[in-house]
């Protein structure tokens, strides 16, 4: 997708896109509506044939679901490890890995470059639950440092995290 096509993006073409990152599931019949209040009298049909122009031009690359935290449980904690650099740096990684999607509450086992070489995401399911210091504990022979942080996971992108998988 070129520059050119967002710079030639008129009025209710960005009122299109406003409308659809608001809410994705905005029919063309309520956003020639929302239009209509602002001014622009279009048809539900040329939304239709905008939305569609949007899409081949890439300029919409798709739609995604944010999704409520359907567990009731928003706690997670982040688990970032420094491993000790050796010749089995790789067989390392992979126990960590194996260990951690053993666990029911494991969210994401990422690899890094840099400073830290792991991170592990899991969800915490009570102020009792130590899974992040069981796996600090069960690998401390090939840690150089590791730090846990309780982060906030809110809203996720299931169309991106899709890619993640591929």
């Amino acid at each position: 997708m070129s520059e050119d096509a967002w710079s030639n993006l008129d009025k209710v073409d960005q009122k299109i896109i406003e409308i659809l990152n608001n809410n994705a599931r905005t029919s063309s019949k309520e956003i020639a509506a929302e239009l209509e209040k602002s001014g622009h009298d279009v048809s539900d049909r040329t939304i239709r044939k905008r939305i569609e122009r949007l899409e081949k031009s890439g300029i919409i690359k798709g739609y995604k679901a944010v999704l409520t935290d359907v567990s009731g449980i928003n706690k997670y904690q982040s688990v970032m490890m420094k491993l000790k650099p050796s010749k089995s740096l790789e067989a390392v990684r992979d126990s960590i890995t194996d260990f951690v999607k053993k666990l029911n509450n494991y969210v994401l086992v990422a690899n890094m470059e840099g400073e830290w070489n792991m991170q592990v995401i899991v969800q915490i399911e009570s102020e009792k639950d130590n899974t992040s210091e069981k796996i600090v504990e069960k690998f401390s022979e090939g840690l150089i440092d590791y730090r846990i942080n309780e982060i906030d996971i809110r809203d996720v992108n299931i169309l991106n995290m899709s890619l993640l998988l591929l």
